[in-house]
């Protein structure tokens, strides 16, 4: 090197310093700071936080090190990345745990090259960015936990910040050449590991973008949640029209724009009728610039259930969806919201619905499941709960779905049927797997929508189409929502017809329920009982015999749960005799508590 130091200086070349060696250096971690000395392909150093020493070897872009921690021995593969300023690898312990070990560092370059910008909105690992910069002064937002801020200074292309919301540490960007993209790493205070945190700019997502006819467009909200809008072929901007709108949650890995473009492509009637929202997730997976793509968090949201939840656990999905929904109804010309969600979006439009029930008309969770803080038994607010009644729910899900089996549409649309929700219909394919566009999603959200109407002429058409149909639950929920609306003389009429011809169904079949009830010998009726309540239970000729079944339930439920969860810690212990023992008790002796469906479900399965 100094040979062709000298020649580069005859030469009049700018000479080059010394390259150190890969991996040389210091880099902050998954596990934490780590210092390297690389000499003849010799590494040596330590984690610094825990004070480890480390060692191993060095061969091109690979390195292999390991430590020891508290006696056990741990070797790690670290594959350097091309920039020379990241690695990527993985750790195995002789105990058998293995985890990923990454590493970054600044560009060393970067601080003494150019001043450049970084102004704008970029998306990045921790969700959209908006930054304004003043000289060297930088602050801004970005879409984590709500909104998190940051505030630092740039020099050359290298910015180095501090980031502040739920938590708070240091971190650090590096622009490229072109401005286009940022690398860089955030800490947390308090904690030695630290993260990616890579973005590019993002003009596509606009605040507020204006609608367009027959075309998507992206957006973002005032909370940096990004989305896109598809306004029907007739829209006219300026027109006092307003327009029921499907708001459509994407699955795992996915974006809101592939199920706007699949609903106008394979139901353009809904997209003639509608105006379709995709609300994408606050945390992207991919920064694709053609395709990015999204995740959404809602695991651990308790919200009003009346169950508690983890500090910063609040400002999961289902509360910034409301916060977008909300801040959209006065952006766009909205009428109504109907909430729909595939996969993981599904799991999501539940909790939208048993969180944020005022502000949807109707939901359809499809090829997804129900967590336990959305069941319906979650919640014990009266006012809540009847406003989560109001809404009618459309379960969509394909019979051979291989991700989220069809077991847990019917599990769900139980436990809805056994809380009294008014209208909940599952809409199945007995072909269709998970694949969002080949389920009925066309006929969930029409029936929705006329589910939730305020028209009579639409509730009292769908109540004689389902009377006919022998669908009495719905027959029933639409003519209960006409009789609460104003009406006319020939809608009282035909209002009138459909109660008389469900009471003509329900009453003689409740006058023998009651007796069996009343009498109790044993659980030779309660099938047959709970089939004909899923159709009548809301009935006017069923009422007494509904409130009879209550009474006698309330005296099994505490028992009957008590037996389920001891079933379920058995299962879980491996003990399914003795669990299968405490289910066969629910159904023998406790067959009118709401765990009854549960344990002969669990009874039928196969083991």
């Amino acid at each position: 090197m100094r040979w062709l130091t000298f020649v580069a200086v005859l030469l009049g070349i700018p000479a080059l310093a010394d390259e150190p060696p890969p991996f040389a250096g210091d880099w902050k971690t998954t596990l934490g700071p780590v210092h390297l000395d690389v000499n003849d392909g010799k590494a040596t150093g330590g984690l610094v936080a825990q004070g480890l020493r480390l060692k191993g070897t060095v061969e091109g872009k690979t390195a292999r090190v390991g430590f020891d921690e508290g006696g056990v021995h741990v070797d790690a593969t670290l594959q350097m990345e091309a920039s020379g300023n990241a690695f990527r690898g993985t750790f195995a312990a002789a105990s058998g745990n293995r985890a990923v070990w990454n590493g970054w560092r600044p560009d060393p370059t970067a601080e003494n090259a150019p001043a450049a910008s970084f102004a704008g909105v970029w998306l990045t690992d921790m969700g959209l960015m908006e930054l304004s910069q003043d000289g060297t002064r930088v602050r801004g937002r970005y879409a984590l936990r709500g909104t998190s801020s940051l505030e630092g200074n740039a020099r050359g292309r290298h910015l180095e910040f501090r980031h502040r919301g739920f938590g708070e540490g240091p971190a650090w960007f590096d622009v490229d050449g072109r401005g286009q993209n940022v690398a860089g790493a955030g800490g947390a205070d308090g904690s030695p590991g630290w993260y990616a945190w890579n973005g590019r700019r993002a003009p596509e997502f606009a605040r507020h973008a204006p609608l367009a006819a027959g075309k998507i467009v992206d957006g973002a909200t005032d909370g940096l949640l990004t989305y896109c809008v598809r306004a029907p072929e007739s829209y006219r901007p300026g027109d006092a029209r307003r327009w029921p709108t499907i708001v459509l949650l994407h699955g795992s890995n996915m974006n809101a724009r592939d199920y706007v473009a699949t609903i106008a492509a394979v139901w353009p009637g809904l997209a003639r009728d509608f105006l379709l929202l995709g609300l994408n997730g606050e945390r992207p997976s991919s920064l694709d610039r053609d395709r990015p793509t999204f995740n959404y968090t809602y695991v651990n949201f308790m919200g009003r259930s009346k169950h508690a939840g983890y500090p910063g656990t609040d400002r999961e999905s289902p509360a910034l969806g409301r916060d977008a929904l909300e801040e959209l109804r006065g952006v766009y010309p909205v009428q109504h919201y109907l909430v729909g969600g595939h996969s993981q979006g599904g799991f999501l439009a539940y909790s939208l619905l048993m969180n944020s029930p005022e502000l949807i008309a109707g939901a359809f969770p499809v090829s997804a499941g129900l967590i336990f803080q959305c069941e319906p038994t979650a919640y014990d607010d009266e006012r809540l709960e009847a406003a989560q009644r109001a809404v009618p729910l459309a379960i969509v899900h394909g019979r051979n779905d291989p991700v989220v089996g069809f077991d847990g549409a019917a599990y769900a649309h139980d436990l809805f049927l056994d809380a009294g929700w008014p209208a909940v219909r599952v809409f199945d394919d007995p072909a269709a797997g998970h694949m969002f566009g080949r389920l009925p999603v066309d006929l969930a959200v029409r029936w929705v929508e006329a589910m939730a109407s305020s028209d009579p002429v639409v509730l009292l058409d769908l109540a004689e189409r389902r009377l006919a149909e022998h669908g009495y639950r719905d027959a029933i929920a639409a003519a209960r929502r006409a009789r609460g609306l104003s009406l006319d003389a020939a809608a009282r009429d035909r209002l009138a017809k459909v109660l008389a011809a469900i009471d003509a169904e329900a009453a003689p079949k409740a006058a023998r329920f009651l007796q069996v009830i009343r009498e109790n010998k044993d659980a030779s009726w309660i099938d047959d009982f709970l089939a004909y309540r899923d159709q009548f239970q809301l009935a006017d000729g069923g009422a007494g015999v509904m409130a009879a079944f209550d009474a006698l339930s309330r005296t099994q439920s505490s028992p009957g749960s008590s037996l389920l969860g001891e079933a379920r810690g058995l299962f879980q212990q491996g003990k399914r005799d003795e669990a299968r023992k405490r289910l066969v008790e629910i159904v023998t002796r406790y067959y009118a508590s709401p765990s009854y469906r549960l344990a002969r479900k669990w009874l039928a399965e196969p083991g």
